[in-house]
């Protein structure tokens, strides 16, 4: 088993964020609203990754849920 790495620093942390939402923005993504609120919360450690996976994946649930038509309708 490896050693756990020393926590990083919320300087360290936020300069990762920029760096991630800097290359996603470069391909042309645009993050939401609530994404940016999840991460900067997680930044800050009011909220830990487990959650901020639970709530985009709750989120592109819900996106899917609203563009995909109902069974028996036509699109």
């Amino acid at each position: 088993m490896s050693p756990t790495p020393p926590p990083r620093s919320l300087a360290e942390r936020r300069m990762r964020l920029e760096q991630a939402l800097a290359s996603t923005r470069i391909e042309g993504h645009q993050p939401s609203a609530e994404f940016l609120a999840d991460m900067e919360a997680m930044v800050d450690g009011q909220l830990g990754a487990e959650e901020v996976r639970r709530r985009i994946i709750e989120r592109a649930q819900e996106a899917d849920r609203w563009a995909m038509p109902e069974r028996g309708e036509s699109a």
